[in-house]
């Protein structure tokens, strides 16, 4: 097992270098009021003046949206802007509905060069905060929902050497818990799972902790604002992939303790890069409409 160099203490939220020159770097700040806007009328990739920088959404074929993702002026988090994302009924024949915005890539080139990419095994903390909030007319998805995730893709050419596993994907994620699953009744209140994807956590039946890979099971309100933040270590223990996962919702901490999450990229064949991602993600489901919006977005490495 490899020995860390930096010791953190942990305060409310994030993580408070021991020595000054153990402080992670701010990678990524992005409001919204900044005039970042969509790139061009009626396009869905977001500009950001500042940095020149331009977030695109991966968009699913037969995915359907009557409200486009903008930047809106209205209600939010931070005023005077944030981003606002919609799904309606997915088209016939779709195979799911996703519109999901890569604020930190797993493959396109970073601001400040590779030394702030995300990668699997290396032992190194991330920090990611963000604030959400789920419109009033947010319809329960009949199946699960996705709004955050840290995503590991399959890398083309290799080879999965463990056909029991399906690898990759959303190795950490925000998910809505679908009707058949809720506990709480309430038609103002959604619940939600932070669950871990690992070689021996892979499906989910109950969508709480009997669930391998369920860290957390908490609700939140329709209308209302929350920050959700997490800090991220991951370390390669002869081919296991563990490390510290830590989540705060509102400032106040719901876990932190060493996970197993994500895949091995000697046997399953994915990329050891990995990927911040906000939106919506979901299957195709033929009834309900979905709004989420994002505001205040940051990470540290």
């Amino acid at each position: 097992m490899r020995v860390t160099r930096l010791k953190y203490v942990f305060p409310i939220y994030g993580l408070v270098a021991v020595a000054a020159w153990a402080q992670p770097q701010q990678r990524l700040s992005l409001d919204f009021d900044q005039k970042q806007s969509m790139k061009a009328k009626g396009a869905t990739a977001i500009f950001d003046p500042r940095t020149n920088q331009e977030f695109r959404a991966t968009i699913d074929k037969g995915t359907r949206a009557a409200e486009r993702p903008e930047v809106v002026s209205q209600g939010c988090h931070t005023p005077p802007s944030c981003l606002r994302v919609s799904l309606d009924p997915s088209a016939k024949g779709a195979a799911k509905n996703k519109i999901m915005y890569s604020f930190w890539s797993h493959y396109k080139p970073l601001p400040g060069g590779e030394q702030g990419r995300m990668v699997i095994g290396d032992d190194r903390v991330t920090r990611i905060r963000f604030a959400m909030k789920l419109g009033e007319d947010y319809d329960t998805p009949p199946h699960q929902m996705i709004h955050f995730q840290i995503f590991q893709p399959k890398e083309k050419g290799k080879v999965n050497k463990v056909k029991s596993v399906n690898p990759g994907g959303p190795i950490l994620s925000l998910r809505i818990v679908p009707q058949s699953r809720r506990k709480n009744k309430s038609p103002g209140v959604e619940e939600f799972i932070i669950v871990a994807r690992s070689p021996d956590a892979q499906n989910l039946k109950y969508y709480d902790k009997r669930d391998a890979g369920v860290l957390f099971r908490g609700q939140v309100r329709k209308g209302q604002w929350n920050d959700y933040s997490f800090v991220l270590q991951s370390d390669d223990r002869n081919g296991e992939m563990i490390g510290r996962v830590g989540f705060w919702l509102n400032d106040v901490k719901k876990f932190d303790r060493p996970v197993e999450w994500g895949f091995d990229p000697a046997r399953y064949g994915v990329s050891p890069k990995l990927g911040f991602e906000l939106g919506s993600y979901r299957s195709a489901d033929p009834s309900g409409h979905q709004t989420v919006y994002f505001d205040d977005i940051r990470l540290d490495r």
